[in-house]
């Protein structure tokens, strides 16, 4: 009865972070990572907020966010992920690694990537793709999440990443335990997302060196 009432909360209110955050780390100077939590109606779960501003073309932070053979590298305890397909909406498995004692958990998103006209922000929105691939051995599966990474483009060359999640773990998981996640996830994917931008692969990144995603093509920087 929860876990339905998470999945329609989902799809008829819409993003359901939107007043009401708590800062949980508060940057100093630009560049550091601000990091933000709510309570959600009806949920035992937080959803959580990060914000950094860093000095990358627009290329470069795509090329992270979708560069899914490095997901591994930089995203809170992630233990693998693959592109199922990209024929008319992307979609990748994310397998994550639980945090004593709760067991390792899945799930399959369903991504769509979009543009604002005038300001310029890209917008990767991500949801759960029910009934895509059967439950794997050993996981539990996700019933539940909504994220989205918004990029927009600041003066100078900077660019302001804001990275938003909620999500309903499913099976049992400690209220104390997915509200520590709240906290440490959007910090520990922020700098990893610093990190991968350093590298060359990244920072030297071209808009031919992206994957020819749907929606891919409309946008423009």
């Amino acid at each position: 009865m929860v876990r339905a009432l998470f999945l329609a909360l989902l799809v008829v209110a819409g993003p359901l972070w939107a007043e009401d955050w708590k800062t949980t780390h508060q940057g100093q100077e630009r560049g550091d990572i601000f990091t933000y939590a709510r309570e959600v109606d009806n949920s035992p779960v937080k959803a959580f907020k990060g914000i950094v501003e860093v000095k990358a073309s627009m290329a470069s932070v795509l090329a992270v966010l979708t560069g899914v053979d490095n997901f591994g590298e930089w995203i809170f305890q992630i233990k693998g992920a693959e592109r199922l397909s990209a024929d008319h909406q992307e979609r990748i498995h994310m397998r994550f690694k639980g945090i004593w004692p709760v067991s390792d958990r899945d799930v399959v998103l369903a991504n769509t990537l979009t543009q604002e006209s005038g300001s310029g922000t890209i917008i990767l929105h991500s949801v759960n793709a029910e009934g895509f691939l059967p439950k794997q051995d050993g996981y539990v599966r996700i019933p539940a999440l909504d994220n989205q990474f918004v990029l927009t483009p600041m003066e100078d060359g900077w660019i302001r990443v804001q990275f938003e999640t909620f999500v309903d773990p499913g099976g049992s998981v400690p209220v104390w335990l997915a509200n520590l996640v709240a906290t440490r996830a959007p910090y520990e994917t922020l700098e990893g997302l610093k990190e991968q931008l350093e590298k060359p692969r990244f920072a030297n990144a071209r808009r031919e060196d992206l994957p020819a995603l749907p929606g891919m093509d409309q946008l423009e920087w």
